[in-house]
């Protein structure tokens, strides 16, 4: 089935501007003109493709739509740089706030030499980046999932490990022995409410039914929420990388440790563009911070 490519590119201007009055503004057409296109498309499919609410949300057929327009757009990007001089060639990549604030300087580094790509980093937790490559939101994601979703490659990046730790006076106060039941009974700090390594250490030293103290505060951001450790808010798992750094952080116990595997997925498309920050991932990964998967 041959799908209008000025189509396409216009399912994608209404799902990333979030309604068709701003896609419009970004396509520099008309609001009937989007519409019109819109619904050709949903015509030509025999499907609805987005639910008209605002944001614009697409439907699970358009979802399926979407992700084949973004692949179609960076192929298209990507060929128009080869035989002509065109924009930056904007791709999308889904990261986890820990790998941003820990080991993805060196990617920063290698992606500016690069006259040729313009790269959004959208902020996701690492088990749920997989919906946005799904979806089409992302075209790479560092993500801890092992299995690889269909139509897409899977590289070993490597492991986050995170050890359990505090403010040394906070350690001393609530964690004086280091055993599990100080542990359980001791306020804690956790990233947001999606956030499981907290609760999976617990689980680990004190078993299943291991239940957190009344006291937990929720610090959704990967910087502050080490500032939060260090002020002595509450223990926390936090990153390897992130623990060199911190001036007054204890190592609870030497085994409060969790392993969090981590894998650069991408659409298994013929592109150079992802191959490249494919390449740039695995050997800042390799050299920065993680350790090797086995």
């Amino acid at each position: 089935m041959n799908l209008d490519v000025e189509h396409l590119e216009t399912l994608l201007a209404v799902v990333d501007a979030g309604s068709f009055d701003d896609a419009s503004i970004d396509l520099g057409v008309t609001a009937s003109a989007v519409s019109q296109r819109i619904k050709a498309l949903e015509n030509r499919l025999g499907a609805i493709l987005l639910v008209r609410s605002r944001p614009v949300v697409p439907t699970d057929q358009g979802t399926r739509v979407l992700r084949y327009a973004r692949q179609m757009s960076l192929l298209s990007a990507e060929f128009s740089a080869e035989v002509a001089s065109e924009q930056p060639i904007a791709v999308a990549v889904g990261v986890n706030a820990d790998s941003l604030s820990t080991w993805f300087a060196p990617v920063f580094a290698e992606l500016a030499k690069y006259e040729d790509l313009s790269c959004e980093f959208v902020r996701t937790d690492e088990n749920r980046g997989l919906e946005l490559l799904r979806t089409g939101r992302v075209s790479a994601v560092v993500t801890n999932a092992v299995d690889t979703i269909q139509g897409c490659t899977s590289h070993k990046l490597g492991t986050m490990r995170y050890r359990a730790a505090a403010k040394s006076a906070f350690a001393q106060r609530y964690v004086p022995t280091g055993n599990a039941a100080e542990l359980v009974h001791a306020p804690m700090v956790v990233y947001d409410r999606e956030d499981p390594l907290q609760y999976d250490m617990l689980k680990q030293v004190a078993g299943a039914e291991a239940r957190p103290a009344a006291q937990v505060h929720h610090v959704p951001d990967s910087m502050q929420f080490v500032a939060a450790i260090e002020a002595g808010m509450g223990w926390g798992m936090v990153p390897e990388p992130q623990l060199l750094k911190a001036s007054d952080l204890r190592v609870l116990d030497e085994q409060w440790f969790i392993d969090v595997p981590l894998y650069f997925q991408r659409w298994s498309v013929d592109s150079k563009i992802l191959g490249r920050i494919g390449d740039i991932l695995v050997t800042a990964a390799r050299d920065h911070g993680l350790h090797l998967l086995a």
